[in-house]
């Protein structure tokens, strides 16, 4: 059914020249201008603004996140294949999102500047970079990361494109699709650094990035309702006038984010001091969902959708920190396992229960079953002997 909530299409669009709404008002408008007279500097932004390039910049960050939650020893090759390959992948399926989308970008005041609805490129070059830049992205994860790992980009080039770009004209059900896609990175990153996805930590980084995206994108969506409706998109808020069931997803989306650092201390995937941690950056997150609920402003939920910005590497960061997972190795401890052991030190160095209630409860503890411990404790009986 068509949404309940609807708003005038904007006229702005018509005030771009060379823009999609020129064209469909003006049929013999020219054709977009070739790229080949343009300064190399244009032609890079330009490129930049195809691929969303802060997307795609922190859907690389997430599959670096889950390349390094899976522990030492770091190869700086495949991890700089699997950053760059995540890159060109995404860069390749938000560019055929935009050339899906060119016309409905047209009409919306937030995209109506991009590459193709302003007539600065054509689809037909959007669609060659497409295709150069999802080859090279999964041909370089192939060769270099882990074919699981190409296998992965390659099915989620498909998800985005074919099937979430599509469904955002057919269903709100699609920021569920679309929260998919966004849980693919960590997995793509894991997978690039042991060859498989069957663990239980990139089941928690996926969860993460699934159950974060959600009272993110609410958010947004909510402050950006007018447009999407302008674009023709069927959003959740567009059904939610009041933007009370909108709310409620965000806040319980919030509280099932909050529950994951408490399963992955059950689960062994990270020490208890995740869960203990979580309490504040989690806490932060449940105080801006409910205050959206009890508020449903621009300001509540632009505030609920900024600090998801700083909220996901937060979280991110710290479930590294705290990960149980190390490689076996003989001998001495890899450098980048050093450099974990060295921030845990510090932690417990400030932390309030280790120096006051009970020194032995801290769970900031480096497991006395890990290659680490089991490196130094080899190196002092050798020692000693």
């Amino acid at each position: 059914q068509p949404p309940v909530l609807a708003f005038p299409a904007t006229r702005a669009a018509s005030a771009v020249p060379g823009s999609c709404a020129d064209e469909e008002q003006h049929p013999r408008a020219k054709a977009p201008a070739a790229l080949a007279g343009a300064p190399l500097a244009a032609r890079a932004h330009m490129y930049l603004e195809l691929s969303k390039h802060k997307l795609s910049g922190l859907v690389m960050a997430t599959s670096a996140a889950g390349y390094v939650m899976a522990g030492p020893p770091y190869e700086a090759g495949p991890l700089a294949a699997t950053m760059a390959g995540t890159f060109l992948a995404s860069a390749c399926a938000n560019t055929l999102n935009q050339v899906y989308e060119r016309p409905r970008d047209a009409r919306m005041k937030r995209t109506m500047r991009r590459p193709l609805p302003s007539g600065r490129v054509s689809p037909g070059h959007a669609l060659a970079f497409a295709g150069a830049s999802g080859t090279a992205g999964v041909a370089l994860l192939y060769s270099m990361a882990d074919p699981l790992a190409a296998a992965l980009a390659a099915g989620n080039i498909a998800l985005y494109a074919g099937v979430y770009t599509p469904l955002k004209v057919v269903t709100p059900l699609n920021t569920a699709v679309g929260a998919v896609v966004g849980a693919m990175p960590p997995l793509m990153g894991w997978a690039a650094a042991t060859g498989s996805i069957a663990a239980p930590e990139p089941a928690a980084l996926a969860a993460t990035l699934f159950l974060w995206q959600m009272p993110h994108f609410y958010a947004l969506a909510w402050m950006y309702r007018a447009d999407y409706a302008a674009g023709g998109y069927r959003m959740l808020p567009l059904y939610d006038p009041t933007g009370a069931t909108t709310a409620a997803h965000s806040v319980a989306y919030a509280w099932a984010l909050a529950a994951v650092p408490v399963a992955c201390a059950a689960a062994g995937v990270t020490s208890p001091m995740f869960a203990v941690e979580s309490v504040a950056f989690n806490g932060g997150l449940l105080w801006l969902a409910h205050g959206f609920r009890r508020q449903r402003t621009q300001a509540s939920a632009r505030r609920l959708f900024l600090y998801s910005l700083a909220h996901l590497p937060v979280m991110l960061g710290l479930m590294i920190l705290h990960g149980t997972h190390r490689s076996e190795e003989e001998g001495d401890p890899h450098p980048g396992a050093r450099f974990l052991d060295r921030v845990r030190a510090a932690g417990r160095a400030v932390c309030i229960h280790e120096h006051v209630k009970a020194p032995d409860a801290c769970p900031v503890v480096i497991h006395e079953t890990s290659p680490a411990t089991l490196g130094r404790a080899s190196h002092e009986k050798k020692a000693d002997a």
